[in-house]
């Protein structure tokens, strides 16, 4: 039987080779993100938070790529997360 992951990181690869990281907990919340930074356009997009009073905006059409990665955290050797 397959395990579910206990959350996704999503990498942000944004023009001028900046890397951004958020959390998010189901598929349906990435999938929603993503979505939302492939329509493109010039009105902000605001990210999840990480932690209280953190928040971050951006430009979809300053997005460059998206990947996604699943979170196991019963893994052995995976610290803070």
């Amino acid at each position: 039987m397959p395990r579910k992951p206990d959350g996704y990181l999503v990498h942000i690869m944004l023009e001028g080779g900046q890397t951004l990281q958020v959390r998010v907990k189901d598929a349906r919340e990435y999938t929603e993100l993503i979505n939302q930074l492939m329509v493109g356009g010039d009105e902000f997009i605001p990210l999840p938070k990480q932690m209280d009073n953190e928040y971050m905006i951006v430009r979809p059409r300053r997005v460059a790529g998206v990947s996604v990665e699943a979170i196991y955290t019963s893994s052995v050797g995976i610290e803070g997360v």
